[in-house]
């Protein structure tokens, strides 16, 4: 099934929602595998949030194109190159620091986003930033307190930390790399990367960590449908069961 997206207001959401749902997969293989009791439960619940998240942009995204696709056949039935996530998301989980390195990233970059888009003339998308800024606040708080206790916490967790952040950083620039479609929907899409910048500074700064180099290089953008090698084995198990039982009713 190629399910195009025609609508323009649909095409911007539509990333926002492949985003949350792909970050959403990443937390949900750390189920049963956190650090601690608590910390499994706390990932858990944050990956249902994103679940819930991408399911509600989805909906407005059926709704835009006429409703004649589901938002779990949006999820579950688009190929790779018909997917709009960032590639920071899609990233693995190498270790602990990775994941909370990950989540600090989006959180900042999803914070300012659904900030603007209170403002956003569609009514169930300013809706929906309403709630959604509760959920990113609280992910952002956790993401924000693991780094700082990793950055001054053990002379392994700081190399950690900083290692993931060293790797992990390159994938800014395609996140900053706004087109025409994030500034008709975006209210500033120059205060996004600025406000991410200062909050990220201040934040590495007091976990004792620096802030990496940043390096222009060559890559093929995500609004284009270009991802990572990962986004293939993602999708292979996400989509699994209701690709093989398509008439099943969950």
């Amino acid at each position: 099934m190629k399910l195009s997206i025609n609508n323009k207001e649909a095409q911007f959401i539509i990333r926002l929602a492949d985003t949350e749902l792909i970050l959403g997969q990443r937390l949900a293989e750390m189920c049963s595998n956190g650090p601690t009791l608590e910390e499994d439960i706390a990932m858990s619940n944050l990956s249902l949030d994103l679940f819930g998240r991408s399911e509600e942009l989805l909906n407005i995204v059926s709704k835009l194109e006429g409703g004649s696709h589901s938002a779990d056949d949006y999820a579950y039935r688009r190929n790779e190159r018909e997917y709009y996530s960032l590639k920071l998301v899609e990233q693995p989980n190498n270790d602990f620091a990775w994941i909370m390195v990950k989540q600090l990233m989006h959180d900042i970059y999803m914070k300012e986003v659904f900030t603007q888009l209170l403002n956003h003339s569609n009514t169930d998308l300013k809706a929906i930033s309403e709630k959604v800024l509760k959920e990113v606040n609280y992910s952002l708080e956790h993401s924000k307190d693991w780094i700082l206790r990793l950055g001054i916490g053990t002379k392994e967790s700081n190399v950690r930390t900083q290692t993931a952040f060293n790797m992990l950083w390159k994938y800014m620039q395609e996140i900053f790399a706004f087109d025409q479609l994030d500034n008709d929907n975006l209210s500033d899409t120059t205060e996004i990367e600025k406000t991410w910048m200062n909050a990220i500074t201040a934040i590495l700064k007091e976990a004792n960590l620096t802030i990496p180099e940043t390096i222009n290089y060559h890559y093929l953008d995500y609004r284009n449908g270009f991802h990572s090698e990962y986004l293939g084995d993602i999708l292979a198990t996400m989509q699994f069961l209701p690709r093989a039982y398509p008439d099943a009713k969950w």
